[in-house]
This record gives structure tokens, sequence and C-alpha cells, in this order.
């Protein structure tokens, strides 16, 4: 079983990894931000000037830059693993990350609720709808989707 678990996070990583591989350098204008609801899964990987997800569920962090503390609140069962991820079963409450480099943080469950500024891509996939805009980018707004949906920050 933890097997099976661990390998359906690494590939949610590698998958997750290769979407933000395509937001280099040269396509991204400066720094964008997002604002999310609704029930699925919502995943930001890049650099996070800050960063808050909050809702019921899952939630995992990896930090593959500097080690950067978050500050989590409320209710849930954190395991560390030896691979520097960071898991919160039976996750209820609020977690917050500023200044940090090169993080991935999932949320699978109800009421998601999700604020990041930075660079990278959000990923979200299941029912609800987000707003998102930067520096020389208009705003947009969208709906989640089952089949899910990546959006740049920044671009």
């Amino acid at each position: 079983m933890w097997k099976k678990i661990f390998v359906f996070v690494l590939a949610l990583a590698l998958v997750t990894l290769s979407a933000a591989a395509g937001v280099s350098a040269d396509s991204v204008a400066g720094k964008g931000w997002i604002e999310a609801e609704g029930n699925g899964r919502a995943c930001m990987t890049g650099n996070a000037d800050a960063v808050t997800i909050s809702g019921n569920g899952v939630l995992w962090y990896f930090d593959g830059g500097e080690e950067d503390t978050p500050v989590v609140t409320g209710e849930g069962f954190r395991q560390e693993f030896a691979s520097g991820w960071v898991r919160w079963k039976g996750f209820d409450g609020e977690f917050s990350l500023t200044d940090a480099d090169e993080i991935i943080v999932c949320l699978r469950g109800k009421d998601v609720q999700l604020r990041a500024e930075g660079t990278g891509v959000v990923t979200l996939t299941g029912r609800g709808h987000y707003e998102t805009g930067g520096e020389g980018v208009p705003e947009t707004t969208g709906r989640w989707t089952l089949a899910g949906v990546s959006i740049p920050l920044g671009r």
C-alpha cells in the first residue's frame, strides 16, 4: 500500500515538475498571482513570494531549495519521508509559506483555497474557479476541470 502511495506521489511530482519545466526564464515576464477555490487538487510548483493553501484533505509539501519553514495551523497527522516530502493526513487547516524557492505544495480535498504569488505553475484538478494576473499580464478568470488546468504564474 505504501509503495503505491509513494509511486503515486513520485509520479505526481514528476508530472508537476515537467509542467514547470515548460515555463523557462525566457517565457516568464515577471511575477504572477492566483486565487483559487474549489474541491479537488490544487498544486503550486515553483518559487513563491507567498503561498497560502487551506481546506480539508491530504496536504503534501516538498522543498527543493533552501530549507524554508512553513506555518501550519489546524489539524492533521504530520509524516516526514526520507525523500524530503512531508504529508499531513486528515489535514483541516491552513499552510502558509513566504519567500520559498523550488517548492511543491499540493492539497487534495474539499473546500480548497489557494492564494499564491511568485513564479511557477499552479495545477488545479476538480471543480472550482480561479482568478490570476501578474506583472504585464491581464487578469483572467477560469474554472477548474476534472481533466485539470495548468496556469503559469508570471507569464
